[in-house]
């Protein structure tokens, strides 16, 4: 096969980005000799630097409203996307992969020029984000969990890439993150369970507990209940250091437990309200998905408003948690 120059889509998220990386390692250590370009939003491109593999990271600017529409004759200006659109076409990439699958990542590859251009079909897409492809995977089942469905998308050119071999790593220490974004703050399980949890463990193992710059909230509750290292993490380098000297790395559904699992560390994720299928670990990840069988259904998670009293994580026990990570470590 000859030499191919891929790019990689995912606008948002750090958690979706990190999600992608299991993907450009496997192509990376198959094809070596192929170009791998990633585009994604300003704001996600320090995150994509911690895959080494990616050879160049190009940003794209968000869609904005314009605010005169001239009857309905104007909705959205382009001219914002000319300087990356611009960069793109001179790395003449072959192949586009949209993972994002919404109209913004869709439209963006047609923009481009670029002659491949692979997404999923309208059941996991959207916005009309088929309209843009030349190649459709045909995608119908929603519960697939999302590293193992970049596989599936890209396979559809490419049969060839398949997940790599773990490589457990052995660090001596336990890492755990408590913490999640603002707007993900209904996945975070009880501080108090965290607490309890973090003391048991200590008894055998030195217990790390690592806080982003949107989890400091809880640092005092931490700091009065137990006698475990505390570190506020403000760059992924950061991060990235802590999880790779981790013996096990234990968390809620958040990017750095998503990182941990990419890095092959024996990870336990405390998974709710989101699909425990679709964002818990992997098939080809060394640890496990714990979760409340008893689904959240609430409507406006994203909003922080639950309507059952936080069932669906509070009903996780402590000693379930425990069980759990005893077995690796």
């Amino acid at each position: 096969m000859s030499v191919i120059r891929i790019l990689l889509c995912q606008l948002r998220n750090h958690g979706d980005v990190i999600r992608i990386f299991p993907l450009i390692d496997a192509i990376k250590d198959i094809h070596p000799d192929w170009y791998i370009g990633f585009t994604c939003f300003e704001d996600m491109v320090e995150t994509c630097e911690l895959n080494h593999n990616i050879d160049i990271i190009i940003p794209q600017p968000r869609f904005s409203p314009v605010t005169d529409t001239q009857g309905g004759t104007r909705i959205l200006d382009c001219a914002i996307f000319r300087d990356a659109v611009e960069k793109v076409r001179k790395e003449q990439f072959d192949v586009y992969v949209d993972l994002h699958g919404v109209f913004q990542s869709a439209l963006f590859g047609a923009m481009c020029n670029i002659k491949t251009r692979l997404g999923r079909s309208e059941e996991t897409s959207k916005d009309g984000a088929t309209l843009f492809y030349t190649d459709i995977c045909q995608i119908t089942k929603k519960e697939l969990n999302r590293m193992e469905r970049h596989f599936v998308v890209t396979n559809e050119l490419f049969p060839e890439i398949v997940p790599l071999p773990n490589k457990k790593i052995s660090g001596d220490k336990v890492v755990i993150f408590p913490g999640s974004s603002k707007n993900g703050i209904l996945k975070r399980w009880k501080t108090d369970y965290y607490v309890q949890l973090a003391n048991r463990l200590s008894k055998d193992s030195t217990v790390v507990f690592i806080l982003g710059i949107e989890e400091q909230d809880i640092k005092f509750d931490l700091e009065n209940e137990t006698n475990c290292y505390i570190k506020i993490c403000s760059k992924w380098s950061q991060v990235d250091e802590e999880i790779s000297n981790a013996k096990l790395v234990i968390g809620n559904d958040a990017a750095y437990v998503h990182f941990a699992v990419w890095k092959n560390i024996p990870t336990i994720e405390i998974c709710g309200p989101l699909s425990p299928i679709i964002n818990g670990v992997w098939s080809y990840g060394i640890g496990e998905t714990i979760f409340n069988p008893f689904r959240c259904k609430c409507p406006n998670v994203w909003n922080g408003v639950c309507d059952k009293k936080h069932e669906c994580m509070d009903g996780i026990t402590v000693e379930t948690v425990y069980e759990s990570a005893i077995k690796y470590l």
